[in-house]
């Protein structure tokens, strides 16, 4: 029969143990914390040990009371980012006390090799402007909220007559740079296809996205000067009724007219 665990030995086991523990009490507040947690949260032991929402905050680990799946550690002083996996687990003890048990893991790598491969996806390799798949994803949210709170919101459609090769993408780098100098933060730019860019600017009309295409084409002709390619342009503006694949319809229908017109006006679409 397997002798009983002395206490004591067992304590320091957990002190040793390469995964973060956190023992909570009955109001949810940290009870006990091994040294494993205490290097992942770059905290000492007085100062986790009873740490409640208001103390959590001023820490920025208000998050790990709420007991998530994933604990975002933002940098202190000279400290570097951190994301930590969690898993919970409620024991009891040999008195019959339920304890709220937590078990953290440096997921840091992880997340960071997660959100590469996310770029990856959903961005265009040469320019770094989002792809079509990234423009799905960014702009169906900004359609649903448009159509919930009748925000406005159009796109800038900018084509170029490129040559295509090597050429072909390092003017489009070139192009994207100058686009994305004057573009606001909250704007979207993204490689529609190999000689285009479709731009998304939330709460912005339709003579607003049509004076901004004008002002981008000047500012890349100031740039390219004689090389300037060829570019033609049409905006449209979201109305009601309309989704992501009737946006793009529109848009693509007015760049057709854009195109036959063969001057560097914008078509409204």
């Amino acid at each position: 029969m397997a002798e009983p665990v002395d206490t004591i030995w067992m304590t320091e086991l957990f002190k040793a143990s390469p995964v973060g523990m956190v023992l909570f009490d009955g109001e949810g507040r940290v009870a006990w914390a091994n040294d494993k947690m205490l290097n992942l949260t770059n905290l000492s032991f007085n100062q986790i040990i009873g740490l409640d929402r208001d103390e959590s905050n001023s820490f920025q680990l208000t998050a790990l009371l709420d007991k998530p799946k994933r604990i975002e550690i933002k940098p202190r002083a000279n400290q570097s980012h951190r994301y930590l996996s969690c898993d919970y687990q409620s024991l009891t003890s040999p008195t019959g006390a339920v304890v709220d048990a937590g078990f953290y893991t440096d997921a840091t790598n992880l997340v960071m090799l997660e959100q590469r491969v996310e770029r990856l996806i959903l961005t265009d390799e040469t320019t770094g402007a989002l792809n079509l798949r990234g423009l799905t994803r960014d702009l169906e949210p900004l359609i649903s909220r448009s159509r919930r709170y009748e925000n406005e919101l159009s796109l800038i459609h900018l084509e170029f007559d490129c040559l295509a090769g090597e050429d072909n993408e390092r003017t489009m780098l070139q192009l994207c740079r100058g686009i994305r100098s004057e573009l606001r933060w909250a704007d979207l730019i993204c490689r529609y296809n190999e000689e285009s860019f479709m731009l998304v600017l939330p709460e912005t009309g339709l003579a607003a996205s049509q004076k901004l295409a004008e002002k981008l084409i000047k500012h890349l002709q100031s740039f390219f000067g004689n090389e300037m390619p060829a570019c033609f342009s049409t905006a449209v503006e979201w109305e009601r009724g309309n989704d992501f694949k009737m946006l793009l319809e529109r848009i693509e229908n007015g760049m057709v007219v854009a195109r036959e017109k063969e001057n560097e006006c914008v078509v409204a679409a």
